[in-house]
């Protein structure tokens, strides 16, 4: 065990990187398409794997562009649909490399607060109703970066109709969506709903390994073609030879075994880190995640999140400061991942985190 312990960064645990698995697949997909797979491409991805999404999305290849990561689709959308200035809504918390790019582009950010069941869909109504209506809301609905809520059923048929009625886009983030440890999966925003009305994305580096860099966007045909114009113009062609390997992975039937193995892996995490909370001071919140990565803690009225990170730190432990995914406040709250670390480590972590949280009361 190492002496400091980070539940900082939501990253898979080794155990959950299927090496000779993913060896495995590329030795297929060099021998398969080796010539294609070693040379330039098309901007918008590697065409065997957009067909195999396309088919497990229901939609048709033209309107899926595989990207380095979903971030880099999320900073395509800013430069492509949105302009400086746009008002862009947000959950408040949310994704804090999110909100970085917001910023950098020069968004207008309207915070929504999340809350157990997600986004507070009559707060979003109440500051459209007002005249401050988004061109685009930003969301991650199931098992949220980083407060961990899944939105309810009743709340996502209400954002559609609310972002119909007020005509605004929906982005939909779905990384964590197939990592389901108890609960009913509950259909996304983007079934059923126009492509036009919501965007989709997602990435393989929660259920299969971030080193690939493989995540996509679900769009329109128009709006692919115009992503794979900024990507030929910015990087020529994505890395084919990961397309490859995880296309190899899916069509000889992995893709679904490792995201179970993936789930057992990080609901026994989950399980040790809700144990941990015990070692919490009295008065501590925090709502356990029905699936994902992180565990969302807010600390009594007496504590600061952010004055203790040092002394937390000092203590062997670091964590992501809450005041980081919101555009003001928070200083209460904090985000811990336990997806990235051992049940053993968990159990020491909370230990030593609760000693100083306590200390500090």
């Amino acid at each position: 065990m190492s002496d400091s312990i980070s539940f900082a960064r939501g990253a898979p645990c080794p155990e959950a990187l299927s090496t000779d698995l993913i060896a495995e697949c590329s030795q297929k997909a060099l021998a398969a398409d080796g010539v294609r797979l070693l040379s330039y491409g098309t901007g918008q991805g590697y065409p065997p794997l957009r067909e195999v999404i396309a088919d497990m999305r229901g939609v048709n290849a033209d309107q899926v562009f595989v990207t380095n990561g979903s971030l880099q689709g999320f900073v395509f959308l800013l430069e492509t649909f949105l302009e400086p200035g746009d008002l862009v809504a947000v959950e408040a918390p949310t994704y804090d490399r999110a909100l970085l790019q917001l910023n950098l582009h020069g968004m207008k950010i309207l915070p929504i607060p999340v809350e157990v069941d997600g986004i507070d869909v009559g707060a979003l109504e109440a500051a459209c109703s007002a005249g401050n209506v988004p061109k685009m809301l930003y969301t991650i609905p199931n098992f949220q970066n980083p407060s961990g809520a899944t939105m309810s059923q009743a709340k996502r048929q209400a954002l559609l109709e609310l972002a119909e009625r007020f005509d605004f886009t929906i982005l939909e983030d779905d990384p964590y969506g197939p990592l389901r440890f108890e609960g009913e999966h509950l259909p996304g925003l983007a079934e059923g709903a126009p492509v036009e009305r919501v965007m989709f994305t997602s990435s393989f580096s929660k259920t299969v390994a971030p080193g690939l860099r493989v995540g996509y966007v679900i769009m329109t045909p128009e709006m692919a073609a115009t992503f794979a114009t900024t990507a030929n113009q910015t990087y020529i062609s994505p890395a084919f030879l990961a397309q490859g390997a995880l296309h190899q992975l899916i069509i000889n039937g992995h893709l679904e075994p490792n995201i179970a193995k993936v789930t057992d892996l990080m609901r026994e995490r989950r399980d040790a880190m809700v144990a941990g909370l015990s070692e919490m001071p009295e008065g501590t919140v925090c709502t356990p995640p029905e699936g994902g990565f992180f565990l969302w803690m807010e600390l009594p009225e007496s504590l600061s999140a952010d004055a203790l990170f040092a002394p937390a730190k000092d203590a062997g432990v670091v964590y992501v400061k809450g005041s980081a995914c919101v555009l003001e406040g928070g200083e209460r709250t904090l985000r811990l991942a336990f997806s990235g670390v051992s049940p053993a480590e968990i159990t020491e972590g909370m230990t030593r985190l609760g000693t100083v949280f306590r200390a500090a009361t």
